[in-house]
C-alpha cells in the first residue's frame, strides 16, 4: 500500500495492493518450476505474495518458512513518510542535487548512511547491519537445504534485500529498479553462490497470456 502512495516502506507492514496481488498471481501462473521449499521475510507482504504464487502454481502443499533476516531495510523515522521527502533530504545532506540526477550520482550504501545520519530516533538500519543479516539469511537457507540432489528454493523478499544479496555475490549486477514479482536467480554449486538472472519478468508475462 505504501508503494502505491509513494511512501517509504521498510519494516512498515502494509498489505499488498490489488495490482501487487495480480502480479503475484501472474508470476505463479507463469512459473514452470516445482519448488522444494519456500522462504519469506516475516512481513506479511512477502507471506501474502508467496501464498498467491503457490496458489496459482498449484503448490499449496508447501508452507513458507519465515526468516526475520530477509526483511527490508529499516528506515527509522522515515518509515511511512513520502519517498521524495526522504531522498531529497538525504541527497541534500550528502551534497548532491535532489531528484533523479542526484540519485544517479550516489549509491545504496551512501543513501543508507545518509538516512542513518539524519534519523533522530536512532532506529534506522546501517548498510553493514543489512549486509550481515542478509548474508546470515543466505547461509541459513543453504545450511537447511543443501543436498546432493538438485533443489529449487523459492525465496520471497524485498527490493533492497534482494539487491543486498546480489551485491554480496556480484556487485556489478545490482539493479535498483527491480520490478515487483520479478525473479532473481541464484545458483549454489560447489560451495559457492553465483547470480544467474536479475529482475527476470518473463514468468509474469507468461502468466498474463
Amino acid at each position: 500500500m505504501f508503494n502505491k502512495m509513494e511512501r517509504i516502506q521498510g519494516w512498515s507492514d502494509t498489505p499488498l495492493t490489488e495490482p501487487g496481488r495480480e502480479v503475484a498471481k501472474s508470476l505463479g501462473r507463469g512459473l514452470d518450476l516445482k519448488f522444494d521449499a519456500v522462504y519469506t521475510s516475516d512481513l506479511r507482504r512477502t507471506i501474502e505474495t508467496a501464498r498467491l504464487v503457490l496458489q496459482e502454481s498449484k503448490q499449496t502443499h508447501l508452507k513458507e518458512t519465515m526468516l526475520k533476516d530477509l526483511r527490508e531495510l529499516c528506515f527509522g523515522e522515515y518509515e511511512g513518510l513520502p519517498s521524495a521527502d526522504m531522498f531529497d533530504a538525504v541527497l541534500t545532506h550528502l551534497g548532491y542535487e535532489s531528484g533523479e540526477r542526484g540519485m544517479a550520482q550516489t549509491s545504496f550504501a551512501e543513501i543508507i548512511a545518509g538516512v542513518c545520519e539524519l534519523d533522530t530516533t536512532n532506529t534506522a538500519e546501517t548498510w553493514e547491519a543489512m549486509e550481515a543479516r542478509v548474508k546470515n539469511a543466505l547461509e541459513t537457507i543453504i545450511q537447511r537445504e543443501e543436498s546432493e540432489e538438485e533443489k529449487h528454493i523459492l525465496v520471497v523478499a524485498h527490493g533492497l534485500t534482494i539487491n543486498t544479496a546480489i551485491s554480496l555475490i556480484a556487485p556489478e549486477k545490482v539493479n535498483p529498479l527491480l520490478e515487483n514479482a520479478s525473479m532473481t536467480t541464484l545458483l549454489y554449486e560447489d560451495n559457492s553462490l553465483t547470480v544467474q538472472t536479475v529482475g527476470d519478468t518473463s514468468y509474469i508475462l507468461a502468466g498474463q497470456k
